[in-house]
């Protein structure tokens, strides 16, 4: 399995007609050929509402390579740019099939560059650590990836699901413990956390709107 991250700036005027077309047409185009849009997403703070970012996965590359016509196909005229990058999967997420109870409307989409060698234990602090609190507090891990090529630093993308830019807030390490988490939770996350970010050379987060791939 293949996951491609498809990024395209969309003239303003014309995201409605984009998104539409995407529902109407390249979504179901996208199936036919052996791919499954996990997300669309399109931004809210941090990038303009008019950038889009959609991460699709493909059972072989082989697949991927068939289906790139299909934006030319459906999408000609509405995209002022596009930028392609393959990601491969590095973690128990995303799951093979994503129930509807684990979607949220907004996303934090986060950047992390690390050195190569710190992959396995930047997973297992990820995973054993911070994923376990924030998901107690309702918020859903949907993907953690890395780029098919390999470089260095190496970037991990984490797409995590929250109810709303303020649920985003409480679930913050450094928000008040007054929300219902269990104490093991927190103490758990203490040092995994502290670990990871020892690790992370630089990182950043945007927040984003996002839309039905159904």
């Amino acid at each position: 399995m293949i996951y491609e991250e498809r990024r395209v700036i969309v003239d303003a005027k014309r995201l409605n007609e984009y998104l539409s077309v995407c529902q109407s047409d390249m979504f179901p185009a996208i199936r036919g050929a052996g791919g499954n849009v996990i997300c669309q997403l399109s931004g809210l703070i941090g990038n303009p509402q008019n950038e889009l970012v959609q991460i699709t996965s493909w059972r072989s590359l082989y697949s991927w390579e068939k289906a790139q016509s299909l934006s030319r196909i459906y999408l000609d005229g509405l995209c002022q740019s596009e930028e392609v990058r393959l990601f491969r999967a590095i973690s128990s997420r995303p799951k093979s099939v994503i129930p509807e109870g684990d979607r949220r409307p907004v996303y934090g989409f986060r950047r992390f560059f690390i050195q190569p060698g710190d992959l396995k234990e930047f997973v297992h602090c990820s995973e054993n650590g911070i994923w376990p609190r924030i998901e107690s507090m309702g918020a859903s891990i949907l993907g953690l990836w890395t780029t098919l090529a390999v470089a260095s630093p190496m970037e991990i993308v984490l797409v995590t699901g929250y109810r709303s830019p303020s649920h985003w807030e409480q679930t913050r390490y450094d928000a008040p413990r007054h929300l219902g988490v269990a104490r093991e939770l927190w103490d758990n996350e203490n040092a995994l956390r502290r670990r990871r970010v020892e690790m992370t050379q630089k990182s950043w987060v945007c927040l984003m709107q996002a839309h039905d791939v159904s």
